[in-house]
């Protein structure tokens, strides 16, 4: 089987001097592409050279994540969109951008800010025709309204690490995204996600670890690493009553579609 991992942070200052042995881990259980995604502006060159070495398997997202909105200044949007040109069969996609609406990151990042910096990141996801990998807490209502008014339709989006019920993955099938499940799917307690990973059609799955954070299970207490997506596929599979061999390829086709910008599949009833 070959195993995808739609989102890592790879530039993360914690696997610095250790990345080479995570990616030969990666390679020895058969990982055939990760999405290396940004959290901050200082991940971006960092991204695109590891693409660049290692286009077998990485590629790169960039993005300004929510929590870090203090690097925002109204000229990134232009500098995000002439970086991610600089090397477009490497760097696939903008991300992770998105709403965190938890009140420690308003406290940090209000409101108005973080609507306003996803609204503009999205927009040159949009004008680069490239997928949107996307962070939401606590603002679903918001997150929607915005991708609703600008990219439905338009590009793909993947909703990173989704943890919500069945009733709002119904709502983001509707509006055309792909659901990621990470290791925080085989915790006990994630029965509002398993909920949601099971109504979802399997052709809208995809699997990450959001390495080096959220490890599953099997290796709670250290850090994830993206070969761990065996366990989240596994149970997905699970889930799904399926072979994980189907089910592997499946989100194979799905990632080859979403990286090569194929516009989402309309939700299965």
């Amino acid at each position: 089987m070959q195993y995808y991992d739609i989102h890592a942070h790879l530039a993360d200052e914690r696997l610095a001097g250790r990345l080479p042995g995570i990616l030969d881990r990666c390679r020895a259980v058969g990982m055939a592409g990760i999405l290396a995604n940004a959290a901050r502006r200082r991940d971006w060159p960092i991204i695109a050279r590891l693409a660049r070495e290692e286009p077998g398997l990485l590629r790169g997202a960039l993005g300004l994540h929510p929590f870090y909105l203090d690097e925002w200044d109204d000229a990134l949007p232009p500098c995000l969109a002439r970086e991610l040109r600089t090397a477009p069969g490497q760097l696939r996609a903008v991300g992770e951008i998105g709403l965190d609406f938890l009140p420690a990151t308003i406290a940090r990042c209000p409101r108005e800010l973080q609507l306003r910096a996803f609204a503009a990141q999205l927009a040159v996801a949009v004008e680069l025709q490239l997928p949107a990998i996307l962070h939401c807490r606590k603002a679903w209502d918001e997150l929607f309204a915005i991708w609703n008014r600008q990219a439905a339709g338009r590009i793909p989006g993947v909703l990173h690490c989704f943890g919500g019920g069945r009733d709002l993955a119904r709502r983001a099938l509707d509006l055309g995204f792909h659901l990621s499940f990470g290791g925080t799917l085989t915790w006990p307690d994630a029965r509002r996600a398993r909920e949601a990973a099971a109504f979802a059609p399997t052709n809208r799955l995809l699997t990450e670890t959001d390495t080096p954070d959220l490890p599953a299970e099997p290796w709670r207490g250290g850090e994830s690493e993206p070969w761990h997506v065996r366990a989240v596929l596994a149970e997905l599979a699970r889930l799904h009553a399926i072979p994980e061999p189907e089910l592997a390829a499946t989100i194979a086709a799905a990632w080859a579609a979403l990286l090569d910008h194929g516009a989402p599949e309309p939700r299965r009833p």
